[in-house]
């Protein structure tokens, strides 16, 4: 637990390294320190906050930058809840309400209004049922070994795919399989339908097996589904200048190895997400900052909002965003749903 001082010293710190990208000298902080304190007195507390991970100094005399450890406890101590001013939240809600009434317009404005407003790149999901259900499956005679599998979901989805089978079989059979796995299976989550204990022929286990795979692809392709804004602003930031770097970013965005990384550190319904650098458990996210939640109607349909940045991020303006653009994107789609 940092003494009281020290605690004061980090925050005028971190506050001054998000605003010059530059390390902070005792100077500088004995400048904004709201009480008189001596320089000297400055780099002794830096010297401590040094020892005990906060900050990093390449050398004694040298400036101090925040490590991951000095972020999180600058952002554990910043006011909480963190709000928008009014007159925003105002703005905020008369571009919506000129917007169309529409899901996918929402989450457009929700990603540009917020990438605006953190100055670094945002991703949105789209709100998606959470456990799509399945209508009925159909199996469709190609030949001996093959058949068509069609897979219907409630809410029209439809997957089709090419099904091996293991012997020789007939529409009829193909029949009589798809009939007893609808019987069982209808209106079953993914989740439901692949623990459903079943005795079947090796024929319907065949259907079974490619129903599960089916309707776990559609889960995830539905989850995949986001709209993305500020990558210029991300790439902007000195921290990800380098060609390189900037490729690299690119590249696990276009491959939605971003994405997937995100979408696996979601918090829990009505909960805020603030990960930090090494605190992300991807390697792929460790050299930025994450901060996420969900939006929508809990167990029904539901998105993500984040905003993806370097370390140095401005946090409060970032997690007030994400936190008032969550709650008002959840009151949207409520009344969508006819819940309000």
């Amino acid at each position: 637990m940092l003494k009281l001082r020290a605690a004061t010293t980090l925050r005028i710190l971190v506050n001054e390294y998000i605003s010059s990208v530059a390390p902070v000298s005792s100077d500088d902080i004995a400048r904004r320190s709201p009480t008189k304190v001596s320089s000297a007195t400055i780099r002794n507390e830096m010297a401590e906050l040094e020892e005990e991970g906060y900050i990093t100094r390449p050398h004694i005399s040298a400036g101090g930058v925040p490590s991951d450890k000095g972020y999180r406890f600058y952002v554990e101590s910043l006011e909480d809840p963190l709000e928008l001013p009014r007159g925003m939240q105002r703005d905020i809600r008369h571009r919506f309400g000129q917007a169309q009434r529409d899901p996918e317009a929402w989450v457009q404005l929700a990603a540009t209004v917020l990438s605006r407003m953190a100055d670094n790149m945002v991703i949105v999901t789209f709100p998606r049922a959470n456990s799509s259900r399945l209508k009925h499956i159909q199996l469709v005679y190609i030949q001996e070994f093959l058949a068509l599998l069609v897979i219907v979901l409630q809410g029209a989805r439809l997957r089709q795919h090419l099904l091996p089978m293991d012997e020789p079989t007939t529409q009829s059979e193909h029949t009589e399989a798809a009939n007893k796995l609808n019987d069982a299976l209808e209106g079953l989550t993914y989740s439901q339908a692949r623990v459903k204990q079943l005795e079947l022929t090796p024929l319907e286990e065949v259907v079974r097996e490619g129903t599960i795979a089916a309707l776990e692809g559609m889960e995830a392709e539905s989850a995949l589904e986001h709209y993305v804004d500020g990558l210029r602003l991300l790439l902007n930031q000195p921290e990800f200048a380098e060609t390189g770097r900037a490729k690299e970013i690119v590249e696990i965005l276009e491959e939605r190895v971003l994405l997937r990384s995100i979408l696996s550190e979601a918090p829990g319904e009505g909960r805020m997400g603030v990960f930090i650098g090494d605190e992300n458990p991807k390697q792929e996210l460790k050299p930025f900052s994450v901060i996420m939640s969900q939006y929508g109607i809990p167990r029904e349909a539901s998105g993500t909002i984040s905003v993806i940045g370097p370390t140095r991020m401005e946090y409060a303006s970032a997690i007030g965003g994400v936190r008032f653009l969550s709650s008002y994107m959840s009151e949207l789609i409520m009344s969508v749903h006819g819940r309000m």
